[in-house]
């Protein structure tokens, strides 16, 4: 073990942190070690919890966000459910029958245990049970004795996967949602075989109570509150046990949503999840009219910030662990037409420049929060773009969460939209989510940038600052026109140094004269007006988790004066563009160093 870097990494924790680290890894090992007494224990205390009413109106409200989402993850399908077949973040597997679901086997996903913990998370009897078909009770009463039979808390690794927390906390939303919308479609009810689901869920409910993720918190304890507030609300109110839940909630959203509305672990996905988790939060009804109002006005601050991380296209950015296919369109959401042509979220560190079909999304904010980075990539001063409505420079996005050589390259800075030093990271990764030095980047807000474009914005990094550099980007657009990215390094360099895009490959290149790229009647040109700009190489992105699409990568290695390093890339798809001159960009860049 790198006991320095263990240090880079768990000093960032809060007290509070390090205190469940003892007590919640303490709890797991215990139940382990006596998984029948623990096994007693929890269902003593689902035994004292009220039974639902899967036809409560409130219940009814959280069931069609919940909905809206599945229908995202699994479809509008879901006959291949009835006879065993299931997709499960973008792998399609066929057991044959439900009855032959194989929970512990092998899903391809290395020594992460997501694919396992999604089919746990029954997401899929969302959309099944929303049919209203007689006899779809029954197929998931037969998945869930698959689940225990296959199950038991002495399986090694089960509350790793199926029997965790967060797994139990989306399983519990997911089968009463179900259940509401089963009922909403006006199918006949089995009686016995809705008392096997509530049962279940029961169970759910009183393990997640007894098993808090305290130790990580953000989204994981978030959504164990979700999962209990949605219990509740099945219930009528809050029961006796989850008494602590409005006090507890209060922090969790000061800990997860920022004062710009932004999420904290700064996942443009988890952005979207956040903002369905706060509607079913606010459609509850179990909370008073203080912690409500909180609650809603805080959903609003969600919606009112997530244009800002958003494509014309109606998409996400995919900054950090994001992909399409986790949640719900964005403009599925929010009205996205009206967004500004320059919006910022200050505290998240996410600024748009846009208008109509072409836009830029800038990260130029720290890579989460300290406590609990997990998510992040050493996406500093990266960006997206769309031109009219196409996404032209994408993000690598995700394709695994399994610890390894893939996991390290698709976090690294080399992979993303941004200047970068060979060999160097500005953040250092280790394992699926552990990051040990971390550097911070931050707007640059200065009158003396504003001359030079109709929208801009800047950012600085110190990522590299351990090694003696500073990093500057400056990005101009000019809607219906251009768009400039200009890259200053300051310091002392002992590695090459070089501003690299991905492009996807839907955009065909021209095969002579200057690189240009070509989509449904637009052309883009690329040139370096500072620079060596390198002809594209064959590279490849994740927009869906795991799902690997081609892309065009292009490097512009940058000219050297002294200590100074610059780049300057201009791309043009109108007739009227036109750069800027050098005396002009020379200026420029010296505004950016001085600022």
């Amino acid at each position: 073990m790198n006991l320095s870097r263990l240090w880079r990494t768990v000093k960032y924790l809060s007290a509070e942190q390090w205190f469940y680290r003892f007590v919640c890894r303490g709890e797991r090992a215990r139940m382990g070690m006596f998984p029948a007494a623990t096994r007693k224990r929890i269902d003593r205390a689902a035994d004292a919890l009220p039974v639902p009413d899967v036809c409560r109106p409130e219940l009814r409200k959280i069931a069609e966000a919940v909905l809206l989402l599945q229908h995202t993850v699994h479809g509008y399908d879901p006959s291949g459910v009835r006879v065993g077949k299931f997709s499960l973040l973008n792998q399609d597997f066929d057991f044959g029958s439900v009855e032959n679901i194989f929970w512990r086997g092998e899903f391809h996903e290395g020594n992460n245990p997501l694919r396992r913990m999604n089919l746990a998370y029954m997401g899929y009897v969302v959309p099944l049970l929303a049919e209203g078909k007689e006899g779809d009770l029954d197929i998931v009463c037969q998945i869930l004795d698959g689940l225990e039979d296959q199950n038991p808390w002495s399986a090694p690794g089960v509350f790793r996967d199926v029997w965790n927390a967060y797994t139990a906390s989306h399983r519990l939303t997911n089968l009463l949602s179900g259940l509401a919308l089963f009922r909403q479609a006006g199918a006949s009810s089995s009686e016995e075989a809705e008392a096997r689901i509530l049962d279940h869920t029961r169970l759910c409910a009183a393990f997640i109570r007894a098993n808090l993720e305290r130790d990580l918190q953000y989204n994981h304890l978030l959504k164990n509150y979700v999962a209990l507030t949605v219990f509740s609300a099945a219930v009528g109110g809050l029961p006796a046990s989850f008494g602590f839940l409005p006090k507890a909630l209060r922090k969790s959203v000061a800990q997860n949503i920022l004062p710009d509305g932004g999420h904290a672990e700064r996942c443009p996905m988890y952005h979207v999840l956040s903002i369905l988790d706060f509607e079913v939060l606010c459609a509850s009804g179990v909370f008073d009219d203080e912690l409500s109002n909180l609650l809603a006005k805080t959903k609003a601050d969600m919606e009112g910030a997530l244009p800002v991380m958003s494509h014309p296209d109606g998409e996400v950015a995919l900054f950090n662990d994001s992909w399409i296919g986790e949640a719900p369109p964005a403009d599925q959401i929010v009205d996205l037409a009206g967004t500004a042509e320059t919006v910022r979220l200050r505290d998240a560190g996410y600024v748009r420049l846009g208008r109509g079909g072409d836009a830029v999304i800038f990260d130029c904010g720290l890579c989460g929060p300290d406590d609990n980075p997990g998510h992040a990539h050493a996406d500093f001063l990266s960006i997206e773009a769309s031109v009219n409505r196409h996404r032209l420079i994408v993000d690598p996005a995700i394709p695994t969460y399994t610890a390894g050589e893939l996991r390290n390259v698709s976090r690294s800075a080399a992979s993303h939209n941004g200047p970068h030093l060979s060999g160097v990271e500005p953040i250092e990764f280790w394992k699926s989510f552990r990051v040990g030095r971390r550097g911070r980047a931050a707007e640059l807000r200065s009158d003396d940038l504003a001359e030079f474009a109709p929208i801009w914005c800047a950012g600085r990094h110190d990522g590299y600052a351990h090694i003696g550099v500073e990093t500057r980007r400056y990005i101009a657009l000019w809607p219906g026109e251009s768009l400039l990215i200009c890259d200053l390094m300051q310091g002392n360099f002992a590695t090459e140094s070089a501003s690299s895009f991905l492009i996807p490959q839907a955009w065909d290149i021209k095969e002579s004269g200057p690189l240009s790229f070509s989509q449904e009647g637009v052309t883009i040109t690329v040139e370096a007006l500072i620079g060596e700009l390198s002809r594209p190489d064959n590279d490849g992105y994740w927009p869906r988790f795991g799902v690997e699409m081609p892309a065009h990568k292009i490097s512009v290695s940058p000219v050297q004066n002294g200590d100074q390093r610059f780049v300057a890339l201009w791309l043009s798809w109108s007739d009227v563009a036109t750069p800027l001159e050098p005396e002009a960009l020379s200026g420029l860049f010296d505004r950016l160093s001085a600022c």
